[in-house]
């Protein structure tokens, strides 16, 4: 049966379990009362790290002799939903942090709301926990969180895993023609959604198959996860851009893993084929996934990192 099915039978499922056995009529709050208590379970400690400006929210799971892997998500939603199909894949064999980036989910930060704050708070981070070895992973726009990472803290990391992100090699043209395609006049539009609708518009252009929610489910996607900061979140896409000659050129030799939705309406495959070129990196595309690749089709996702992980390890 389709990963992609299946995965929907099981987000849906769980939607309904919490609807029919609390008293609380939030489906999606109880969903995600459900992951929290899954990951307490399975050994995971939420904490806040208070860095300068910076109030970072992560998962660890303290298995501090493994090999380290971090995960950076990307918009809508927060780390602990981007990443719920690798907390508990990778759990028994890495010490799995999952962060929520800056004014996303518990996290916060009283400086600017652009990338470079972002890029340094994840510094930040790795430095307080003093890890070292650090195969980083992000997608979207934690993809350009991690990129910028391994530019300015590469003597951190162990290895880079880009997933549906394109550095540079996204133009304006490119920009400008995904906006036409699905109706909104600027980018922030697309991804900071502002009513039950536009809800259901980034569900859909973020996944190869259509995500079937109903209005009120969708108020409460917007409510729950992503309508707290919406504002700061505009501003990160309209600062985005301003970052483009920063990844012109990129000079760090941390080997590097590409993982991309073939079928990403975001991002199209070519750009991952160009940052392959920039990066000297492994390219894997893997097919009938769209932008939401970790969570499409996680048994594959999974795989390709860890078999990249590993031989990065064993080559070393």
């Amino acid at each position: 049966m389709d990963d992609n099915y299946l995965n929907l039978k099981r987000f849906t499922l769980a939607l309904i379990l919490g609807f029919l056995f609390t008293s609380c009529g939030n489906v999606v709050k109880n969903y995600d009362q459900f992951l929290t208590n899954k990951f307490k379970r399975n050994g995971f400690v939420s904490e806040t790290a208070n860095i300068n400006n910076h109030n970072i929210f992560y998962y660890d799971n303290k298995q501090e002799e493994a090999p380290v892997l971090l995960f950076v998500h990307g918009f809508g939603g927060d780390g602990k939903l981007s990443w719920k199909e690798q907390a508990f894949a990778f759990n028994d064999e890495y010490r799995v942090i999952i962060l929520d980036i800056l004014w996303f989910g518990k996290s916060l930060s009283s400086s600017e709301p652009q990338l470079d704050t972002q890029i340094e708070a994840v510094g930040q981070l790795i430095n307080h926990l003093a890890l070292e070895n650090v195969n980083i992973v992000g997608i979207s726009y934690g993809g350009f969180i991690s990129l910028g990472v391994a530019q300015k803290f590469e003597d951190k990391l162990a290895s880079l895993t880009i997933v549906d992100s394109p550095g540079v090699h996204y133009s304006p043209a490119e920009q400008e023609a995904f906006c036409n395609k699905i109706g909104v006049g600027h980018i922030e539009e697309a991804f900071v959604p502002e009513n039950s609708e536009e809800v259901k518009r980034m569900l859909n252009f973020t996944s190869k198959k259509s995500v079937t929610f109903t209005k009120g489910i969708r108020q409460q996607i917007l409510g729950f996860y992503l309508s707290k900061y919406p504002e700061k979140q505009k501003e990160m896409l309209k600062n985005l851009p301003n970052n483009r000659a920063r990844f012109k050129e990129l000079n760090f030799t941390v080997p590097s893993l590409i993982l991309w939705g073939e079928d990403d309406e975001v991002f199209d495959v070519e750009n991952a084929k160009a940052l392959q070129k920039q990066l000297n990196a492994k390219l894997v595309v893997i097919k009938d996934a769209g932008h939401s690749l970790p969570i499409e089709k996680p048994k594959q996702f999974n795989k390709a990192l860890n078999d990249f992980i590993q031989k990065v390890a064993n080559f070393n």
